[in-house]
């Protein structure tokens, strides 16, 4: 959440969307997600994710309590100093040329919504991939 969380109460939630163990930030977890799957855990996370807001926004008290958890609990012990000043300007030239570079490699790659209904079939991948004998059992619960 970062800097944020200093200044005001903060919600993390975290629901299953992929697949256990996998590296963060990196290819093999971002191609999980293209799965059928992990698309109906994000969707399920969503609606919770909605739910959670709509709580706040219509039980006040909600609100008072996390103002009162994060003021006399989370933050009453420690301050904050950050480690950057307000004058430091973020380094985004440090990936100029790595980005001039692979940039115009990548855009092959970046996912086409309109034309395909999921990144595997953008890039041809069969997904998934049952024997006959598994179908019946699938759509049994789909």
């Amino acid at each position: 959440i970062g800097d944020i969380s200093w200044k005001v109460p903060t919600i993390t939630l975290r629901f299953p969307s992929n697949i256990p163990g996998l590296q963060g930030h990196h290819w093999s977890n971002a191609i999980a997600m293209a799965t059928p799957i992990a698309h109906k855990g994000v969707v399920a996370g969503a609606k919770v994710e909605a739910m959670t807001i709509l709580d706040f926004l219509l039980k006040p008290e909600l609100v008072e309590q996390s103002w009162d958890y994060y003021k006399n609990v989370q933050t009453a012990n420690q301050t904050y100093e950050p480690m950057i000043s307000e004058s430091d300007k973020p380094p985004t030239y440090l990936n100029s040329d790595i980005m001039e570079e692979y940039a115009p490699k990548l855009k092959p790659f970046y996912y086409n919504e309109k034309k395909y209904d999921s990144y595997l079939e953008q890039l041809g991948i069969e997904y998934p991939t049952l024997r006959a004998d598994q179908n019946s059992t699938v759509k049994k619960y789909d």
